[in-house]
């Protein structure tokens, strides 16, 4: 008996460009033979938490801002070990969620590495988890009430509370406390005020979950366009509401980063996407 498969080979890393500079040529930031993804800056601007499967599994590693001294930090092992990292206020810990125990969980661990703490235990998958500006809440995504919602629970501990009902994804809080941006369906980006209220819309169109970033001044996000294609990233100032492109991207642009200071762009490239069919003579 003779099996043949595809086998896929994924080159996906992450490429910074200076928003400071118009025209600027993007660089690498963040480059191996393997996937790196979901970057994001911790809150002093000095340090980088990114998603990288260069050790075997995907785990979360620590880079210097410039993406020098790499460092992995956790080590959950599995195909889909540990991802979508996210500092805490403070920038001593990062969240991130883990199909560990089979289940996707929520996870925190201190910013240089130790043994993590598990935050939520449901039978359902909890994602992509992010800080509340305080520090007290995580939000996270859960289809534990049969639909995918914004949750957010107590960083020590307590019964989670639901927080969007029309659908909700990835959630960031403006740092105001007073607004959280979320994505829904994965194609479009909203906001509803953290005391709760009216679910809004504020841009139709999302390359993705991970494909916007909030920051002090504004929001920025790619309306999309494919990882093989041309993008472009839309900022939109909390100040006046006025709505600008701000860089254009020639390959993708989910896992986007903005630093602190709305200098530097970071944002994951698909490089290389191939398959091989694969042929096994003698399979058993």
């Amino acid at each position: 008996p003779r099996l043949v498969y595809v086998r896929q080979s994924t080159d996906q890393n992450i490429w910074r460009l200076d928003l400071s500079r118009p025209g600027a040529q993007a660089a690498p930031f963040s480059a191996s033979t393997q996937r790196e993804w979901t970057p994001q800056f911790s809150p002093d601007g000095k340090r980088v938490a990114f998603e990288s499967n260069r050790s075997g599994s995907a785990e979360i590693w620590v880079s210097e801002s410039d993406g020098s001294s790499p460092v992995q930090i956790t080590s959950m092992g599995g195909p889909m070990g540990a991802g979508t990292p996210r500092w805490s206020p403070d920038g001593r810990r990062i969240v991130f969620d883990s199909r560990k125990d089979g289940q996707a969980e929520i996870y925190t661990i201190n910013a240089q590495g130790g043994a993590p703490q598990r935050v939520t235990n449901h039978p359902a998958n909890d994602t992509v988890p992010s800080w509340s500006r305080d520090g007290k809440w995580i939000y996270f995504a859960s289809n534990r009430s049969g639909q995918a919602q914004v949750w957010k629970a107590p960083v020590d501990g307590g019964e989670p509370i639901q927080v969007t009902r029309n659908g909700g994804h990835a959630a960031l809080e403006s740092p105001d406390g007073k607004w959280i941006f979320y994505d829904k369906d994965y194609s479009s980006l909203w906001k509803v005020p953290v005391q709760g209220g009216e679910e809004t819309q504020v841009a139709e169109s999302l390359a993705g979950w991970a494909s916007f970033a909030v920051t002090v001044d504004g929001i920025y996000w790619n309306p999309g366009g494919g990882q093989g294609s041309g993008s472009s990233v839309q900022f939109l100032r909390f100040a006046g509401g006025k709505m600008e492109t701000v860089a254009s991207l020639d390959r993708g642009g989910n896992g986007l980063a903005v630093s602190p200071d709305n200098r530097w762009l970071l944002y994951t490239r698909m490089d290389q996407l191939g398959s091989d069919l694969m042929l096994v003579e003698g399979f058993r």
